[in-house]
């Protein structure tokens, strides 16, 4: 206890070295802790439930396509799981984002409704808070998660109501529920989310037992494997299965191939469509851990030179215990004693700062951030900081300085750091690191502003998309009115929106290997989009068009193995029929676009017009340029008037365009704002450099000053060593951000360049930034007095 009262007032006693000290520790620790923690976050998503490691989301997809597109996969899967070995458990559920709910008059859109089965809530541990879980075997009953009862039902028992559920993804008027418990809420380290969970019996149970004898991908299936079990050897199993049911001869591809996809890569390394959530990118959390590794890296750094600072002005008092009979040992346990408590301070200095400002941190970077407590990563990291503190600094501070002098140099401060190699490797490494920061900042921005800008094949500018769910009226007459409007250009309806996953269509019956994206929409759409057409076979007396449209990319393909239009109709009319299928009629060709992100290439695409009424459930409404808050109080009026009593849902095209590049925008903030943190803690690291070797060469200064040595030539004199070494941490620093913004690149199908301004720019501003912040301790030591530099020796 004395010496913890020692080492408190000496750290009081140097007020502005100590306030220096602990602000670059604090900002550094916090931005790591902040950083660190989200990653382990991401990486541990779905290890919460029991015997995670076992579990596996089942594939399917034709044999043509390379990997499996979708994250939904055929009905036969869950029927196969019965003969086959080695699975403990199989669950096969369904998953809808924007389905709409009725509780007594009231009617309003609802996400994450979730159809599932008694397997689930065994797999997946779903804990309920009022209820018997048993009762979701029971037809149309319903269990609510803890955010929605107190969203619709407050502090009231919501046991014993009634939920309408009007409309489900692509099923209708599924009739009453019975509300028969609540669930706890769904952890936020899983990769799916769900608000209402309902029974497979009763309104879906017909859509259920047809599955397994269809070739639909509408559920996920999950399998609990035995101890040991390979997956791979469950995948032949079930391939075998396949293969010889009677779904492998009926209508559409002949051969699937099956894969088991492991539970904890889902959130990282699943890039399939119709995710159940927001996937994060695997790349981006990888330079998340370096980013935070790189900011511990300056600020541990910045740590030991103002510790070596502080012990250059102690290096009397440190002589004076040594003549006096102190041991290395008891400096050493003195200067770690001293380390461990500023750490420990700045830990949880930087732990309740997080903690004060964690809701503005979300916002910020539109994630969902916690600390969790009870996860022993969280104790690992605080530990890793701590140690990594020590391992840093007492090298440096205790072995270096005080063993490798004499009593006599360090009672007269005469040890020498300016010129030590150790030193200058230390504060190259640290201007590199700051440097790769900014060059990765600059580099991320430039791509995603690239990709933001890039067009895309359509104008999704001035575009909103209302979601309608109610098709029992004519989705026409709102469409009609809306035309009739002048605050709208057009509009247009079909069955998905760009970015949602489309349908795919075997191009087999074309003459051509694979599949094609297609979607279900009018021609008014087209024309809303500004979705040109090359080629235009619609005949102009037409009152209703009906046909395909495809894209110029599968147009040259068709022609490359047909040679025309003429010859490929012929070839498709030799082709049979089977029971329900339809002869394509081809009316026109589009110029290429991007359906998804810049993220693929484009590839095969159609467009099925027609006029019914199924495809409105995403109807684009153009709105004329100028008062966009008068365009959306129209649609407001004229929906109310067309769905009295719903909600009216809808979003930007332009913004759900953006949030595909969600992660690199995230990784865009992640790296401006880190990269504003290292400069400030690199700022720090810079002064007490320089004030370390200003104290040390203070005689020389009074001495040239003595014989006629301007200011502005000591300050030269000063910066020059720091220039040189700026200089010298350039080239390592650019050949690793090099080659890592190179690999980051290899995500995009279409890349910016990797301007040669962007080193150079870098460079600069570290440059800068060390000259400005040496010259100000230089001019202060270059003013003073002579006479005062004089009687420092």
């Amino acid at each position: 206890m004395p010496q913890l009262k020692i080492i408190v007032r000496r750290l009081v006693r140097d007020r502005l070295l100590t306030l220096f000290t602990f602000c670059g520790l604090v900002a550094g620790i916090s931005a790591f802790l902040l950083l660190f923690i989200h990653v382990m976050n991401e990486r541990r998503f779905d290890r919460h439930f029991p015997n995670y490691e076992n579990i596996y989301r089942v594939l399917s997809a034709p044999a043509h396509i390379d990997e499996a597109l979708w994250a939904r996969s055929l009905g036969i899967i869950h029927r196969a799981a019965e003969n086959i070995p080695g699975i403990e458990l199989a669950t096969q559920f369904t998953h809808c984002d924007g389905g709409r709910i009725r509780i007594g008059e009231r009617t309003m859109e609802q996400d994450h409704i979730m159809s599932v089965d008694e397997a689930f809530i065994q797999m997946f541990g779903v804990e309920s808070k009022q209820g018997n879980l048993r009762d979701l075997e029971k037809p149309n009953t319903v269990f609510i998660s803890e955010d929605f009862a107190k969203k619709y039902f407050g502090d009231q028992d919501p046991v014993g109501q009634q939920i309408h559920i009007d409309a489900l993804q692509y099923v209708r008027d599924l009739g009453p529920y019975e509300i028969r418990g609540i669930v706890r809420n769904t952890n936020r380290r899983t990769h799916f989310r769900y608000e209402l969970l309902i029974s497979q019996k009763g309104g879906l149970q017909e859509r259920y037992e047809i599955l397994p004898d269809r070739k639909i991908a509408w559920t996920y299936n999950y399998y609990r494997l035995s101890q040991g079990m390979d997956p791979a050897l469950v995948a032949g199993q079930l391939k075998a299965f396949y293969d010889k049911s009677s779904l492998k001869p009926v209508r559409g591809p002949q051969e699937y191939v099956f894969r088991l996809f492991p539970l904890e890569d889902i959130h990282l390394k699943s890039d399939f469509r119709f995710e159940l959530r927001e996937r994060t990118s695997r790349l981006s959390i990888s330079l998340f851990m370096l980013i935070s590794i790189v900011i511990l890296l300056v600020t541990l750094l910045n740590f030991t030179n103002l510790s070596l600072a502080k012990i250059m002005k102690r290096s009397g008092e440190f002589g004076l215990k040594k003549t006096l009979g102190a041991g290395n040992r008891r400096l050493v346990r003195q200067v770690l004693g001293e380390v461990l408590l500023v750490c420990s301070i700045a830990i949880l200095i930087s732990v309740a700062l997080i903690e004060l400002f964690r809701p503005m941190l979300n916002r910020i970077f539109a994630i969902e951030f916690d600390i969790y407590y009870h996860d022993p990563m969280v104790l690992i990291s605080l530990l890793l900081v701590l140690l990594s503190g020590l391992a840093l600094s007492a090298p440096f501070v205790a072995g270096f300085l005080l063993s490798g002098n004499s009593n006599k140099e360090i009672r007269s401060g005469k040890v020498n750091y300016s010129g030590n190699v150790i030193m200058r490797i230390l504060l190259m490494l640290q201007v590199a690191v700051v440097m790769m920061l900014i060059s990765g900042t600059l580099l991320v921005n430039k791509q995603v502003q690239f990709m933001l800008d890039k067009p895309l094949g359509f104008n999704e500018e001035q575009v909103v998309v209302l979601h309608i769910n109610d098709l029992s009226k004519d989705p026409m007459v709102f469409i009609r009115k809306l035309e009739a409007q002048n605050t709208v250009t057009s509009a247009g309806m079909t069955l998905q929106h760009f970015g949602y996953p489309a349908q795919a269509i075997s191009l087999e019956n074309l003459g051509l290997e694979g599949t094609a994206e297609f979607v279900f929409a009018n021609y008014s759409y087209l024309k809303t989009m500004d979705i040109r057409l090359l080629h235009n076979w619609i005949p102009p007396e037409a009152d209703t068009v009906r046909g395909m449209v495809v894209n110029e990319h599968l147009y040259k393909r068709l022609m490359e193995r047909h040679g025309s239009m003429e010859a490929l109709q012929t070839f498709r009319s030799e082709q049979p029929l089977e029971e329900g299928q339809q002869a394509i009629n081809f009316v026109g060709v589009t110029e290429d676009f991007n359906y998804s992100s810049a993220h693929e290439t484009i590839g095969d695409f159609a467009f099925w017009l027609d006029e019914s009424a199924n495809r409105a459930r995403f109807t684009h409404v153009r709105l004329k340029p100028g008062n966009l808050r008068a365009g959306m109080e129209t649609i407001r009026n004229l929906w109310e008037e067309q769905y009295p009593g719903q909600e009216l849902s809808y979003f930007f095209l332009d913004e759900k365009i953006a949030e595909q590049y969600a992660s690199e925008i995230l990784l865009r903030k992640v790296l401006l704002a880190f990269s504003i943190a290292g400069i400030i803690i690199c700022l720090l690291g810079m002064s007490a450099m320089a004030l370390l070797i200003s104290r040390q060469r203070t005689r020389e200064i009074g001495i040239r000053k003595v014989n006629g040595a301007s200011i502005s030539l000591i300050m030269v004199l000063l910066n020059r060593d720091f220039i040189k070494w700026i200089l010298l941490a350039f080239v390592p620093a650019i050949s690793l951000i090099y080659y890592t913004m190179n690999r980051w690149l290899e995500n995009f199908a279409y890349q910016t360049a990797l301007s040669w301004w962007i080193f150079l720019l870098a460079g600069m501003i570290v440059l800068l930034i060390t000259v400005f912040t040496v010259s100000l301790q230089s001019y202060r030591s270059a003013s003073r007095n002579p006479v005062e530099a004089l009687r420092h020796d």
